[in-house]
């Protein structure tokens, strides 16, 4: 069997960093549950509405072109405010989704970023981020809408 690929390579790479995003994802949003509750749609709290959250794989991740110097540029967005169902249903430990999904943003980061003595796993960048680095490290889709209606230029259409 001959050498790989390249365009192989980067993809199985960008699969990778995927599954690691997923299973930090899942890790951290099961910790947060545990002290929160689960974030819930405006309005559901009590009924069971999940609040969907997403995270988006911009630039060589995005592209499936991940290589082994990349960084991973990331965007975090969740469907609508709302607040957490509390700890057993109850108020104790509740949070705005805004907060939940801070949160859970911040723990994903160092989770794959912070040095151990193995080394780390990837730099993360979310400055691709609506407002870049002072805009909120989560976003719900109508704060997003709103930003890009404002701000966002169509772009050239050239590569």
């Amino acid at each position: 069997m001959g050498p790989a690929e390249p365009g192989r390579i980067t993809e199985e790479l960008s699969n990778l960093a995927d599954i690691i995003l997923e299973t930090a994802y899942e890790l951290c949003r099961c910790e947060l549950v545990r002290r929160h509750g689960v974030p819930q749609l405006a309005g559901e709290v009590g009924r069971g509405r999940e609040c969907p959250f997403v995270i988006l794989g911009m630039g060589k991740l995005g592209g499936r072109e991940l290589n082994f110097s990349s960084d991973i540029d990331l965007i975090f967005l969740y469907d609508e405010e709302g607040e957490t169902a509390g700890v057993d249903g109850g108020p104790s430990g509740r949070l705005s989704n805004q907060e939940f999904f801070r949160k859970l943003g911040e723990m994903l980061v160092r989770g794959v970023s912070e040095s151990s003595p193995d080394g780390h796993l990837y730099r993360v960048d979310l400055r691709l981020r609506p407002e870049g680095r002072s805009g909120a490290i989560a976003a719900s889709l109508r704060s997003c809408e709103v930003y890009y209606e404002s701000w966002g230029r169509p772009g050239s259409g050239r590569r």
